[in-house]
């Protein structure tokens, strides 16, 4: 590794640092009132949407990364993936943000919006979501990819795995741990591959955001303060990000059926009641609250 990636890791490792502790508590109070408040599974209200933070960390370091780069003229197709992360990022967020600002609370799941479509033919807030973050995932589904099957596989994948993250933001640090997770994933299915994908440059542009929710995860599990749809609708789109750029079609088809069938069956079943009586996922999913979150 030559010292121009070196120096590009620096940068995708510390600027969230610097950035991210004296921007939360500015964040808070601006989210705090601005009215951006819901009240949580243990009758508290707390701020909501402060998946901003992550947002405004990683586009920061972000463009700082994409500068750097462009000063060392770096292969055109390294800085394209940046501008197109990052361009998934702020939409998925906007989407989301609408989400989190709308009045309309006690419509939940496919079920309940498309309900309210057809009952009263009416465009619900989660609806444009599910619209804008489908338009979003086509858009940068198509600049990643370089055939059509590629393409509407990619584009099916971070569509789903957006909204996927919004099924666990129900509990502090659920949402992150699976953010979590799905990388992981994401990074065995690629080693064990009969068919590797070459990856380097992709996970330079998925470091800001994973340092900034590791730096986000003890508000979050202390039960400080909610992701929102903001924030789990932009890790739900990086994850998707880096499967679609990580890992080879076959996994690609798996995960999406996977993430598919964990979508529909969040429209019969509670995931947090499944979660609650087995006490493997139990453990995992408590791991890092604060007892106050846990109680």
């Amino acid at each position: 590794m030559d010292a121009e990636w070196i120096t590009a890791l620096v940068i995708g490792m510390g600027l969230p640092i610097l950035i991210q502790r004296p921007l939360m508590p500015v964040m808070e109070q601006k989210l705090w009132h601005k009215g951006m408040r819901r009240t949580n599974f243990r009758g508290t209200e707390i701020v909501t949407a402060g998946g901003l933070v992550i947002v405004f960390s990683t586009i920061m370091t972000g463009v700082m990364l994409l500068l750097f780069l462009l000063s060392k003229q770096t292969e055109g197709r390294v800085v394209q993936e940046g501008v197109w992360f990052h361009l998934g990022i702020v939409s998925m967020a906007f989407w989301g943000w609408l989400d989190d600002a709308s009045l309309e609370k006690e419509i939940k799941g496919f079920r309940g919006h498309f309900g309210a479509l057809w009952r009263e033919r009416k465009m619900t807030s989660g609806l444009w979501k599910v619209w804008g973050g489908g338009s979003t995932a086509m858009l940068i589904a198509y600049g990643l990819t370089d055939s059509f099957w590629s393409w509407l596989l990619g584009a099916c994948v971070i569509a789903v795995s957006s909204n996927l993250l919004n099924l666990f933001d129900l509990r502090p640090a659920r949402a992150i741990k699976v953010f979590w997770l799905i990388l992981l994933l994401g990074m065995i299915m690629s080693m064990l591959s009969v068919y590797p994908v070459s990856y380097t440059s992709g996970w330079l542009w998925l470091l800001p955001i994973f340092i900034s929710t590791i730096l986000m995860f003890r508000h979050d599990a202390g039960g400080k303060i909610m992701l929102g749809d903001t924030g789990a609708n932009v890790l739900g789109f990086a994850a998707g990000f880096a499967l679609v750029q990580g890992v080879p079609w076959q996994g690609q088809a798996v995960l999406f059926i996977l993430f598919l069938f964990l979508q529909v069956a969040s429209e019969f079943v509670s995931f947090s009641q499944i979660i609650a009586e087995v006490k493997w996922l139990k453990r995992i999913d408590s791991w890092g609250r604060s007892a106050e979150a846990e109680k």
